[in-house]
């Protein structure tokens, strides 16, 4: 059996419909989205990282799971019997088995949508509407609900459009190219940057039509993509191929070794230190 560990799922258990103006906040609440049902549909990185984001803030997020549960929970590396990502992304969360091909699976979400204030997916382009969970089925049960999706491409490419995979969107969007070195072909981050990125911006679009369902009193519905994250990490880059008549440095090494920056910088065996920020303003000024 699995270690004991907090990163657990606990069971679901009855879940009451909720109110649709949102509770007070209890001083003693765990985070601003205390007393809040978040359900929530997805797989991979992006969707689970949104609902455990919810979930730091509170949320109560209870998770839709096929037959045999997430694929992801059997993918090493491993902590016991389950993923140790697994575990780190839906750690707190809850969950419902159900087969939403199924009639029976649809009417249970249903059942379950209709007492929360937040839905959340991932899935593919016309998977919402071939399972009969779209904005406007979900309306019919629950007409404040926020409504979120959290896809890959949004409205870039036309149908069909290929998977919204992680390294796909990195080498499509740019963001591949931006982290290969001087003379190095472009090639994704391990880190899935746009993945992760991509839950922090989706949680961050829940939260928001939250606020704006509270002002409102109407349901919301919130649409982000992975290929959002990427334009928003290139957007903040620095120019990779500089601009006319300027060189652009992008790396500390670099700077350390232009002798414009002299004095500016320590440089150890391992490493290089600005001594100061403010070095940086004097020493453009100086040239």
């Amino acid at each position: 059996p699995a270690p004991a560990s907090p990163w657990r799922l606990r069971g679901l258990t009855d879940v009451t419909r909720q109110p649709s103006v949102l509770p007070p906040l209890a001083r003693d609440a765990p985070g601003p989205l205390a007393g809040l049902l978040v359900v929530e549909s997805t797989n991979r990185v992006q969707g689970p990282l949104a609902g455990h984001v919810l979930g730091l803030l509170g949320a109560d997020v209870v998770r839709l799971e096929p037959p045999g549960g997430d694929p992801l929970r059997g993918v090493p590396p491993m902590a016991g019997r389950t993923s140790a990502r697994f575990l780190a992304l839906n750690r707190g969360k809850r969950a419902m088995e159900t087969d939403l091909k199924s009639g029976a699976g649809r009417r249970a979400a249903l059942r379950l949508v209709a007492c929360a204030h937040a839905f959340l997916h991932n899935w593919a382009p016309g998977r919402a509407a071939a399972f009969g969970l779209d904005h406007d089925d979900l309306a019919l049960v629950r007409s404040s609900l926020v409504y979120a999706q959290a896809g890959g491409w949004a409205e870039t490419l036309p149908p069909p459009q290929p998977m919204g995979t992680d390294y796909l969107v990195q080498a499509y969007s740019g963001v591949a190219a931006l982290l290969a070195g001087p003379g190095e072909p472009p090639a994704p981050s391990l880190m899935t940057l746009t993945d992760v990125l991509g839950g922090l911006i989706s949680a961050e679009g829940v939260t928001a039509a939250l606020v704006a369902r509270a002002r409102t009193g109407t349901g919301v519905r919130a649409s982000t993509a992975l290929i959002d994250a990427a334009r928003l990490l290139r957007s903040t880059a620095p120019a990779a191929r500089g601009t006319p008549g300027a060189a652009v440095v992008t790396d500390l090494a670099a700077m350390a070794g232009d002798p414009a920056y002299a004095g500016a910088f320590e440089v150890t065996p391992h490493a290089v230190h600005s001594r100061a920020p403010w070095s940086f303003a004097h020493l453009k000024e100086a040239t």
